[in-house]
């Protein structure tokens, strides 16, 4: 934990801040959330009512706004697109519940998700405490970590900077 805890950002982001990172880092097609199969919409709306954010929030399902993502693959998502998806004509969708804070990536590829987690920010209460949402986002650090540290490396050259 040691490793890793000066790393988390503490101030949480605004739904709308989060959306900006996500729009002003990738090119992106905004999709309806009715759109999607019933079968993704319901796992979504369940997943989003039982995330670490919500356990606090009690956001309701019929209360959720969901904003569905598709990246445009380029420069700038190629080191976020899964190769094999890519090759099968799949796309990167970012799901983003707008209350909840809930995010959901449909890729093999987490690089996305743990960067808009990390970007998203906890509550210094969260810090301090290391609560569920701290737990959530040090975890997400941690697969970085031990997956390929790609942004591990992208932060701490921040911090040495």
């Amino acid at each position: 934990m040691k490793m890793f805890k000066h790393l988390i950002p503490i101030g949480e982001k605004s739904s709308e801040e989060i959306i900006d990172y996500l729009k002003n880092k990738f090119d992106t097609i905004e999709i309806n959330f009715s759109e999607l199969p019933s079968y993704k919409k319901e796992m979504h709306r369940t997943n989003a009512k039982y995330c670490v954010k919500n356990s606090k929030l009690n956001v309701e399902i019929k209360d959720m706004s969901f904003r569905v993502f598709k990246i445009i693959e380029n420069e700038k998502s190629i080191d976020y697109i899964d190769p094999l998806e890519s090759e099968w004509g799949n796309f990167l969708f970012f799901v983003f519940e707008e209350k909840t804070k809930y995010m959901c990536c449909n890729s093999n590829n987490n690089r996305l998700l743990i960067e808009m987690v990390y970007f998203s920010g906890i509550s210094q209460e969260s810090y301090d405490k290391e609560d569920f949402e701290f737990k959530d986002v040090l975890s997400k650090l941690m697969f970085d970590y031990l997956d390929d540290k790609f942004l591990y490396k992208k932060f701490t050259q921040k911090l040495n900077k």
